[in-house]
């Protein structure tokens, strides 16, 4: 069974920018910094098995088991899969490699141990060639360093794949409440404490412990605390059925450590750190109990501006059914209250428009028609020329404020509609002759009257900027080319 927080798409248009570049660490590490460890780790093991060392060993713990009055074969197999299956019994009896590494199995009184302990530290150097084995976690080693350097490494493709979806997919949302540098925190101290628990409860284990998983369960475990009671969206898997549910994020919580303590003891042959993954969860309690205690004004406006999406959405939803059932006036208003709640909804704006259409003599057009142009200003200088034509042909006298005439000219002069720009800046000039843009424009306008064979409309341009504006450089420009 699967359960993972849905990523949700806030308004507030924070990039979860430690998420992100957590993601990027681990993919670089691994497709970099890990990229040759496949072929270190491989000519290690063929020295391992060429080298005879592997069957030094595996006699060393056939003799071992039966020192212990435990079930050995009476000779070594030369029967891979048996070999292999006996070799794998041997790494995973953490006891004896460590008494094995300590001189205690090959003692040093022994006659082979000098042929032995020089194989052994040779296969050793071959490892610690492999990025995995210098900053994975050894329990067994008490390697300091590795309690931290191990969540950034992975072991394949499908590991760290698997580990970075569940990175973004819990973390996006939990940054955006907590912000980037506790985020990082977080992620850093539950991922030391997943591994310190796991080399806690397997002090012999000689590793490498690897990979993001550790501090993703910690992120897991402040995400059901921080988030507490409140509401959030998940997916779940049952293998044969999925589905989405809105629960308290708090539930979410013993199911995970529910499910890690189950996979723990049904999956006793398995690679997976389920102990960690609990280190993990718990630290995770522990420390978001405290962010969400330092960050609780954050964390609440988070969910209230979730909680006014999700009643935009709704109010729009509500509209656009009054709108198909052609209840314009309810619509209308339905509209409205949504944009009381967000002012620049362009979705919104376009359909009070439209709806005013209906009475183009009305307050109500000219009003709703300002507020798209305004929003429609520096966002897409096409649709805005196109709304103010609909707009002019519609009302056919539009109430045009300064700050429109302005854009207006600008654009029109952009586009190269001489007549409309003309009209514009004419327009301008009337209403407030000491606009200081209005030089820029007239001196525009010149050119682009002058590229259409228009000398004369270009000339008296000129002239108005030579008689109006002579300060300006415009105008000093005008009155050198009539002079020429």
């Amino acid at each position: 069974m699967l359960i993972l927080p849905v990523v949700t798409k806030n308004d507030h248009k924070q990039i979860p920018i430690a998420c992100i570049a957590l993601i990027l660490i681990n993919a670089f590490i691994y497709f970099f910094i890990q990229s040759g460890d496949g072929i270190k780790i491989h000519k290690a093991w063929e020295y391992y098995k060429d080298s005879g060392l592997m069957t030094i060993e595996m006699e060393a713990y056939r003799g071992y088991l039966l020192q212990k009055g435990k079930s050995a074969p009476e000779k070594l197999s030369q029967r891979i899969e048996q070999r292999y299956g006996f070799y794998r019994q041997m790494i995973e009896d953490d006891e004896f490699c460590s008494l094995l590494v300590k001189n205690r199995i090959i003692t040093p009184d022994k006659p082979r141990f000098k042929q032995w302990r020089k194989k052994r530290d040779k296969y050793e150097s071959l490892k610690k060639k492999a990025v995995i084995y210098r900053f994975g976690y050894l329990p067994r080693e008490k390697n300091t360093i590795g309690l931290f350097t191990n969540m950034y490494l992975h072991g394949s493709v499908m590991h760290i794949v698997g580990n970075m979806v569940f990175l973004w997919m819990v973390g996006a949302f939990l940054e955006a409440a907590v912000g980037g540098v506790w985020f990082f925190v977080l992620y850093s101290i539950t991922g030391v404490c997943a591994s310190a628990l796991f080399g806690v409860v397997y002090p012999l284990s000689s590793g490498p412990l690897i990979g993001a998983s550790g501090a993703i369960a910690g992120l897991m475990g402040a995400y059901g605390v921080i988030f507490g009671l409140r509401k959030i969206r998940i997916f779940y898997s049952l293998g044969f059925y999925f589905d989405y549910a809105s629960v308290p994020a708090l539930a979410l919580f013993p199911f995970w450590l529910g499910n890690e303590f189950f996979q723990l003891y049904t999956n006793k042959g398995s690679h997976v750190a389920y102990m960690a993954h609990v280190g993990g969860l718990i630290s995770g309690i522990f420390i978001g109990t405290g962010i969400r205690i330092k960050k609780k004004d954050q964390i609440a406006s988070l969910f209230y501006r979730e909680q006014q999406k999700s009643r935009v959405e709704s109010l729009f939803d509500s509209a656009m059914d009054k709108l198909v059932a052609l209840d314009f006036a309810n619509a209308r208003s339905e509209f409205n209250k949504l944009l009381d709640l967000e002012p620049e909804n362009m979705k919104a704006l376009r359909q009070v428009f439209i709806i005013d259409k209906n009475a183009p003599q009305s307050q109500e057009f000219h009003q709703s028609a300002h507020r798209l142009l305004a929003r429609l200003e520096n966002v897409d200088p096409d649709e805005y020329l196109a709304v103010f034509e609909e707009y002019k042909n519609c009302s056919g006298k539009p109430r045009v404020t300064i700050e429109m005439l302005e854009r207006l000219s600008h654009l029109y002069l952009s586009t190269h509609n001489i007549k409309q720009a003309s009209a514009c800046v004419s327009a301008l000039i009337k209403r407030v002759p000491e606009n200081g843009k209005i030089p820029s424009f007239l001196f525009t306008l010149a050119r682009g009257y002058k590229q259409n064979n228009k000398k004369e409309a270009s000339q008296k341009c000129l002239r108005i900027l030579a008689s109006k504006y002579p300060s300006t450089f415009e105008g000093g420009e005008a009155v050198r080319l009539l002079g020429s």
